[in-house]
């Protein structure tokens, strides 16, 4: 991370995160049961998953391929052998009153993700990564839905035993924003890995630990670096119940500020576990933070050792984000503005690139990143809602490529009533008549003009350059806008400066 300097009196916002990324298999992590989440509440379930008696688990390999790629795209250590543990704790959603998981010996260790905070570039250390099987979920019904105000909860254990990667930082973060921004990379991370489904719903979910350090107890100038002491006496809050980036954000920036407010009126922080409840937009007790002892972690007698020697080696990843966007930069041309939106998603990065083999790069670059997918976001979509028109796409990006259709008609209306409608590029230049006007009937069409406006012409001839304007207005006016504005503007001054 960057250096942050600090003064006496400061007061220093420390960071670490465990973020609970479902892994996008068919099956749970230990049972053959469907991972489909929109089923009938119980209906995914059998004895494995429920923690009946005599049942007992099967590892999902699928998932510890999983695995094995988010550890090779965060460049951490992936040991020989590895082994799952059995973490001790009740809640109504862990019917087993156990959990498998993974405690001394994880999966991925030592890695690291590259990050970008407003143009600065920083590093956050990823200390493991581990599997693990997710609980079910909870749903608080009545009095206004709160955790603590419901009338009473119903269980749902469909979730039970989907695989899930626990992926913990260490305390590098010193900003609600650079929370925010770590997380919209991992989220690219897992998607180009083809390991997360970012549209289930609770597909990816953050326990954040904060910390407030006044800066008298920090060794030296630099925040960055923050001594183990400092961080043990330091009293911590776990916020749970963070499911977006958005919310990391507000919900660390609240805690930030109700830390700091009570730190400065002399009062203490207590170490404890809150809840964010977005709908007030903040965090409320939820019960004292467990220590690591209460969980009592044992062997899991029940799965032998995990050996991963010589397989994972066979695991390829695919061209990682940050890898792209350089690329892109580099091979396009691109501004790095551009690169990241056109590498924003693995489908927009791969569609651009289709486009961009067949047209000029920088015309690609803009009906892609710019008139696309802003097309999309306004209508609350994703390029996957019409991943089977994207031919028709390239197909009007070639009409403007052809110069058949201007930019601005192609633009504002074949693309939304391609969106809107259903119909085809084709259909649309067809029924709305709006093939290039030819250069005969332009030319007549500024003629026309000329002779008309009069008071624009001897403004224009008096040194306003800004009656052509006005002029081209009424040449498109005169075509149905099927002129090229451009062209437009050529022919008129040749023809007022004759």
């Amino acid at each position: 991370m960057t250096a942050q300097t600090v003064q006496q009196g400061d007061l220093v916002t420390v960071i670490g995160l465990e973020v609970h990324v479902q892994l996008e298999t068919d099956t749970k992590i230990f049972c053959g049961c469907s991972t489909d989440q929109t089923d009938d509440p119980n209906e995914n379930v059998c004895p494995v998953c429920l923690g009946l008696p005599g049942a007992l688990p099967v590892l999902n390999e699928a998932a510890v391929e999983g695995a094995v790629k988010v550890g090779k795209a965060i460049d951490a250590d992936i040991p020989e052998e590895t082994r799952f543990h059995r973490k001790n704790y009740y809640y109504p959603d862990l019917p087993k009153n156990f959990q498998i998981t993974q405690y001394d010996e994880p999966i991925c260790a030592d890695g690291e993700l590259e990050i970008s905070v407003e143009g600065d570039r920083r590093t956050v250390t990823i200390e493991r990564a581990h599997l693990e099987e997710d609980p079910g979920s909870l749903q608080h019904v009545g009095g206004g839905g709160g955790i603590d105000s419901a009338e009473y909860t119903l269980v749902d254990y469909n979730r039970a035993g989907t695989p899930l990667m626990e992926i913990v930082t260490a305390p590098d973060f010193r900003s609600p924003a650079e929370v925010r921004a770590f997380l919209a990379e991992l989220e690219d991370v897992l998607e180009y890995l083809g390991v997360f489904e970012p549209e289930r719903d609770g597909s990816l979910r953050i326990d954040a630990n904060l910390s407030i350090i006044p800066a008298e107890e920090i060794e030296g100038e630099d925040a960055t670096e923050i001594g183990p002491d400092a961080l043990a006496a330091a009293n911590r809050t776990e916020v749970k119940n963070i499911s977006s980036h958005k919310g990391a954000q507000k919900a660390l920036a609240y805690e930030e500020t109700r830390q700091k407010n009570a730190i400065q009126r002399g009062r203490a922080v207590e170490q404890e576990t809150r809840h964010w409840d977005e709908s007030r937009g903040i965090t409320v007790s939820m019960r004292s933070k467990e220590e690591e002892k209460d969980y009592r972690y044992f062997e899991e007698a029940d799965l032998p050792p995990l050996r991963v020697s010589g397989w994972k080696e066979e695991i390829a990843i695919p061209e990682l984000p940050s890898a792209r966007r350089e690329r892109f930069e580099a091979e396009y041309g691109l501004s790095e503005e551009a690169a990241s939106k056109l590498t924003s998603t693995k489908q927009v990065a791969d569609f651009y690139e289709d486009v961009a083999g067949e047209y000029d790069p920088d015309l690609a670059a803009t009906w892609v990143a710019d008139n696309l997918l802003g097309e999309l976001n306004y209508r609350d979509m994703a390029i996957t809602d019409i991943e089977g028109r994207l031919d028709e796409v390239t197909r009007l990006v070639e009409l403007v490529a052809e110069d058949e259709i201007t930019a601005k008609n192609a633009r504002e209306t074949v693309l939304r009533s391609m969106l809107d409608d259903g119909r085809t590029p084709d259909e649309v230049v067809a029924e709305e008549g709006l093939g290039k006007t030819g250069e005969d009937e332009v030319q007549r069409a500024v003629v026309e003009a000329v002779e008309e406006n009069p008071d624009a012409v001897a403004d224009y001839e008096s040194g306003d350059d800004g009656a052509i304007n006005f002029l081209v207005g009424q040449v498109m006016q005169k075509t149905g806008g099927s002129a090229d504005p451009g062209d437009v503007n050529q022919l008129l001054r040749a023809e007022l400066d004759d």
